[in-house]
């Protein structure tokens, strides 16, 4: 059995394989292609078990890899502390170490959502990108006019009233060019972001899973999407409080000689899971009515507001796990809290 460690960078790959006695087999720096790193693992004596670290340049290694037949392990590089806390650190060595830690069965493995799962991440994760560089250009036209304390009817600078009056708007020459290209930009990715929020809408009709999630207060379409991507297969959690780690929702702990001390949350795993759900929290601060908002403004008067926004953040990841794992609507009432 041979156990192959890369160390993956957008130019070059170091690749190290060991036996399963650990003994070093081969190892090479290689360019980052696809048919160099294929050309060097067909000429060993059988597939190796691959174990790659998750970082931006793993996407197309990765499929190329698993269409080929090999079995890929992908590591979380936070949690692999061999390498992490190296004092000496350099790509040879990280490889060798991470296919000592493969052989070992030491490997903090990232899930890999399926193909599908995956574009549909990517599409919901393109269209938030989006939505904070609208965001930007929005301060940016504030700002201009807040220079020359020029004030709108209306506070939507895209859509309406708004749009209207800033087509009236005449600053000096030296910053009117800069309020239109603004403009210009702002109008550009609010037409993108419509025509993604169209087809966000769209999936979320077409999909059953996203219907259910949608029966909890706060959750839309574009976070039910979400909670779908980022989480992948619900049974993959034993409980929903593993899921709100999973988010970074729970909050961080430090116990020693018998004391334990709590802090903020982790804010470790999917920061878009946790996004759309703290979204979904201010929707439903908004809307009164439900369960959820009571327990909001509970939260609120024990904790203060930004606090109960996240509260009611984690409280949404835990009905959504109760709903995706018994596959039917919210009903406050049927909801075990713990």
């Amino acid at each position: 059995m041979l156990y192959a460690g890369m160390d993956v960078h957008l130019r070059t790959t170091y690749i190290s394989v060991i036996d399963e006695t650990g003994k070093q087999i081969a190892k090479k720096n290689l360019e980052s292609n696809e048919s160099a790193i294929m050309a060097f693992l067909n000429q060993l004596s059988s597939k190796p078990s691959v174990v790659m670290e998750s970082t931006r340049a793993w996407y197309w290694l990765y499929d190329a890899l698993v269409n080929a037949g090999y079995k890929v392990t992908m590591s979380n590089p936070l949690k692999t502390k061999a390498i992490a806390s190296a004092k000496i650190k350099n790509d040879k060595l990280d490889a060798q170490m991470l296919a000592h830690l493969l052989r070992a069965g030491l490997v903090a493995e990232v899930y890999v959502s399926d193909l599908e799962t995956r574009k549909l991440k990517e599409l919901l994760r393109h269209r938030s990108k989006l939505v904070r560089d609208a965001a930007r250009f929005k301060v940016r036209i504030r700002n201009l006019l807040a220079h020359h304390n020029v004030k709108l009817p209306a506070s939507d600078l895209a859509k309406g009233k708004g749009r209207a009056a800033l087509e009236k708007v005449r600053l000096p020459d030296y910053q009117q060019s800069q309020l239109e290209t603004n403009l210009t930009l702002l109008d550009y990715l609010v037409f993108e972001v419509d025509t993604l929020n169209r087809t966000v809408q769209r999936r979320a009709k077409e999909d059953q899973q996203a219907q259910l999630l949608m029966s909890i207060p706060g959750v839309g379409p574009v976070v039910a999407l979400t909670i779908l991507a980022e989480v992948g297969d619900i049974s993959r959690f034993s409980s929903h409080r593993k899921l709100a780690s999973y988010a970074g929702l729970i909050p961080r702990l430090h116990a020693s000689g018998g004391i334990e001390r709590h802090g903020r949350i982790t804010k470790q795993g999917s920061k878009w899971l946790r996004t759309a759900l703290v979204e979904a929290a201010h929707c439903v601060a908004r809307n009164r009515g439900s369960q959820l908002n009571i327990y909001f403004k509970k939260r609120i008067v024990r904790s203060g507001y930004r606090k109960a926004v996240v509260a009611t953040a984690h409280r949404i990841l835990q009905f959504a796990y109760y709903v995706l794992r018994d596959q039917t609507p919210y009903r406050a009432e049927q909801i075990k809290t713990a």
